[in-house]
């Protein structure tokens, strides 16, 4: 058996894991924080030293199509980050060198298939949207650029995912600092001294995503003391492993999918909102389109830290079921919930006192938008959002329970159920009454779907945990353990 380790592998199985939750999950919130915080370095740029506001708005305005698009294929690296984990727990290093290379090669031919049809239909989608037509030129540009990084994009998520299966949430922290400040320094290069505005920070995201898959991968290929590394030889498509993989990570995209098609639509009725007022004051259609494109940008600083306790709660749930630990997978769903729930209490605090000092940094004066005007806009979104997020948290961390058991059908079906229907439900008739048709009902459909969500899944939680325990107790010997460990 291989008894060597990386000391940056941490074993999700033993010790204190009320602590080691928030030690994984940590440096997983710093990444994302750390692309947000890159994200926001491409829209200050543009607005301060390209095409104002507007270039703004049409960079934060793709954000949900990009997902849209994105989500279901890189929602599938959990399906490698699964069994990558379960592989380990069970001390099954063969099955975990095989999910390693057949991880890599799927993600390389994903990729492709994403940047290839989003190059193409870029225009065609963002039509679709009804995006404004002060901004569909430039972000047609931004768009069709982003998607030529694609296959970095893939490579470096599923990389992270099973650097994160194996214990290790460090690395691509400090493989996306490297890339990062490599796409600040392109930002302000393509900007402001060759004048590209949206075309120079589309281009540094794609430079910085090609240096982060390429550390990734040479990371993997260099850590020999790692629980896996790549061998060249050995990179080949197990086709197991690849069923594996799509079982868990498909509807994990789904999921994913879900949660963006009506995000998708969502942005797409902000632009049907002409005729609005805050405190009496007329709010343009730009100034409320800024105002919601500054806000999302700090939603997903509070998403971050939600995120990293779900991304969390895979790893740990899964090496522990591989380990057929069912009290340590008991004490995991707790503990991420109750870190999770402190994070977000931080976040509300923060909102609650500077609203429009954060939203500021986003917004400027432009063409067609009166900051202050902006500035309401954004905060009416941002409180709704940011107050209730915590909804948000306990939906994912209990779709990632799941999944990390390798049930990751029900999370899916609950998804579509409960977000995707509920959304585009309130959207089809609610929203088109003139009483619902503000920015605050429009957003009131996030909270409302979490609320429903929540609830669905308390007695489905209950329901499969129940059966995969019967499961692991009536096929886990005692031997190596002890009855309270798998109890």
């Amino acid at each position: 058996m291989f008894k060597r380790k990386s000391f940056r592998e941490m074993d999700l199985t033993t010790g204190n894991l009320f602590w080691k939750v928030p030690l994984f999950a940590l440096p997983m919130a710093l990444t994302t924080i750390l692309q947000l915080l890159y994200t926001t370095v491409d829209l200050y740029t543009v607005s301060n030293f390209g095409g104002g506001s507007n270039s703004m708005s049409a960079v934060g305005s793709n954000g949900a199509l990009i997902n849209l698009i994105v989500a279901l294929f890189v929602s599938m690296a959990i399906g490698a980050n699964v069994v990558l984990a379960a592989s380990k727990g069970a001390h099954d290093q063969e099955r975990a060198q095989k999910t390693l290379h057949t991880s890599l090669i799927f993600a390389t031919f994903l990729g492709l298939i994403v940047g290839v049809l989003g190059f193409f239909l870029a225009p065609l989608l963002l039509k679709a949207m009804g995006t404004i037509d002060a901004i569909i030129d430039k972000a047609s540009i931004y768009l069709r650029i982003y998607f030529l990084g694609a296959p970095f994009l893939l490579i470096y998520n599923f990389g992270s995912q099973l650097l994160r299966a194996m214990g290790d949430s460090q690395r691509p922290l400090y493989i996306l600092i490297i890339s990062g400040l490599i796409n600040v320094a392109a930002d302000l290069i393509f900007v402001i001294l060759c004048r590209m505005d949206v075309a120079g920070v589309a281009l540094a995201t794609i430079i910085s995503e090609a240096i982060s898959a390429i550390l990734t991968v040479l990371w993997l290929w260099k850590n020999k003391k790692g629980y896996v590394h790549i061998v060249w030889k050995q990179m080949r498509v197990d086709s197991n492993v690849l069923s594996d993989i799509v079982r868990i990570g498909l509807p994990a995209g789904i999921q994913a999918m879900g949660f963006n098609i009506p995000n998708v639509l969502i942005q797409s009725s902000l632009y049907t909102i002409t005729d609005y007022a805050i405190n009496g004051v007329a709010i343009a259609q730009e100034e409320i389109v800024a105002g919601s494109s500054a806000s999302s940008q700090i939603e997903g600083y509070i998403f971050a830290f939600i995120d990293a306790f779900a991304m969390a709660c895979v790893s740990f749930v899964g090496q522990n079921y591989g380990a057929r630990k069912i009290n340590n997978m008991k004490k995991v769903y707790l503990y991420c919930n109750v870190w999770m729930s402190i994070a977000w209490g931080i976040c509300a605090i923060i909102i609650a006192i500077i609203p429009y000092q954060i939203l500021g940094i986003f917004i400027t004066e432009g063409e067609g938008i009166v900051r202050e005007n902006a500035l309401a806009a954004g905060k009416e979104r941002l409180w709704l959002m940011g107050f209730t997020y915590i909804l948000d948290g306990f939906m994912g961390i209990a779709g990632s329970y799941l999944r990390g058991m390798k049930r990751s059908t029900a999370p899916a079906l609950i998804t579509l159920l409960g977000v995707t229907g509920s959304r585009i439900l309130f959207l089809t008739t609610l929203f088109h009454l003139d009483y619902f048709h503000t920015i605050f009902w429009l957003y009131f459909a996030y909270p409302m779907s979490w609320v429903i969500v929540d609830l669905i899944y308390i007695p489905t939680v209950l329901l499969i945990q129940k059966k995969v325990f019967a499961q692991i107790r009536e096929t886990t010997p005692l031997t190596g353990q002890t009855e309270t460990e798998i109890n």
